[in-house]
């Protein structure tokens, strides 16, 4: 299958060198602690860096030093939006995003206006102010726009919710997966967060001083990573797309159908009371494998209102701890655990776990 993406690049800068070789699908990211690279790769991708070696976008050529190719950042169509922003201060927003507007067809965008980018991303509050009048999510979500309109053939993001609370990153999050929806653009983003990459791509690479350590589909790529870790020193957030059936605020609840295969198809949940979320939407949430209890019989007399009824795939060990998977679901224990319960592949479970265990991650 020909990648979307095909990289062999490498750079140096002071003692720090980079070279990466990665061939990936229009939905990926780029991971890595501080000082793997994350950044500078991300510029070199977008021409801003100078680099050595071999890029193509979409199966066109925008650098091949063997071959003297280069093309410059305004000839790559790519839409880089670093964590900054990098608006223009002097202007409105509107005049921002009439930066992005093309004077060409192109893939994208093609079809969809100004107005109804806007709405997509709830600009219209903002475009008659200033970069200097908006927070840090609002000017990543006009930087986005303004990328959106330049119809990229690739959508590049650095580090999108950095620095915002859970409640913006929420949003944010949820206005890049909703206009990737709708407008099928491909996506290339780098981020330290885990959960961050799960949301948005469907396979990453692990950067780690400048090379890289691992690549392939995201869930399997990042919990082999997870394993490898000291135990105990992250906790495995479970992530999953849901739709939102009812709320309940005399009980403090929203239901919602968990959508997936395995133990989670079909499933109904409740969670915290959330109605800023309309029946019918479809947020992605998240519950950490420290929250999700195991039982071997039906739960009964719990306060503890979900419970998911599934058969344990395996049990992988991870340090002084283990984690259980059931379906798409991975549950962390202790190696007692295990063997009071007789756990082992194949087991009869139920999954418990709290109503306020489960996080809005994007919606």
């Amino acid at each position: 299958m020909t990648a979307f993406v095909d990289i062999d690049l490498a750079l140096r800068q002071g003692r720090f060198e980079l070279a990466v070789a990665a061939r990936l699908g229009p939905a990926a990211a780029i991971l890595g602690p501080s000082g793997a690279g994350k950044p500078p790769l991300l510029e070199a991708i977008a021409g801003l860096r100078p680099a050595r070696g071999r890029l193509a976008v979409g199966g066109e050529v925008l650098q091949n030093s063997a071959a003297g190719v280069f093309l410059p950042s305004e000839r790559r169509r790519l839409g880089y939006v670093p964590q900054q922003g990098a608006l223009f201060p002097h202007l409105s927003v509107r005049a921002n995003l009439a930066f992005g507007r093309p004077g060409r067809s192109g893939p994208g965008l093609r079809g969809t206006d100004f107005d109804a980018l806007v709405a997509g991303l709830d600009l219209e509050p903002l475009l008659e102010r200033y970069p200097r009048h908006l927070s840090g999510g609002e000017q990543r979500r006009v930087a986005l726009a303004r990328a959106l309109l330049a119809q990229p053939r690739l959508l590049l993001l650095d580090e999108p919710t950095a620095g915002l609370d859970a409640l913006r990153a929420r949003k944010a999050l949820a206005g890049i997966r909703r206009v990737r929806a709708e407008l099928g653009v491909p996506l290339l983003l780098v981020t330290h967060d885990d959960q961050e990459a799960l949301a948005l791509a469907a396979e990453v690479v692990l950067l780690d001083a400048g090379r890289v350590r691992a690549q392939g589909a995201a869930r399997p790529v990042l919990l082999a990573a997870r394993l490898r870790e000291p135990a105990g020193e992250r906790p495995w957030e479970n992530v999953a797309a849901a739709r939102v059936v009812r709320h309940r605020p005399e009980g403090g609840t929203t239901e919602v159908t968990l959508l997936g295969d395995g133990a989670a198809g079909s499933e109904t949940v409740t969670i915290p009371y959330s109605p800023d979320l309309e029946p019918g939407a479809e947020p992605l949430l998240a519950i950490d494998a420290e929250d999700l209890l195991l039982a071997t019989a039906p739960p009964v007399g719990l306060s503890a209102r979900n419970a998911m009824a599934g058969r344990i795939d395996e049990i992988l060990p991870a340090g002084t701890s283990v984690y259980v998977r059931v379906g798409p679901w991975l549950a962390h224990l202790t190696p007692a655990a295990v063997a009071d319960l007789g756990l082992a592949a194949g087991t009869p479970v139920w999954l418990v776990a709290k109503t306020h265990s489960w996080r809005i991650v994007a919606g």
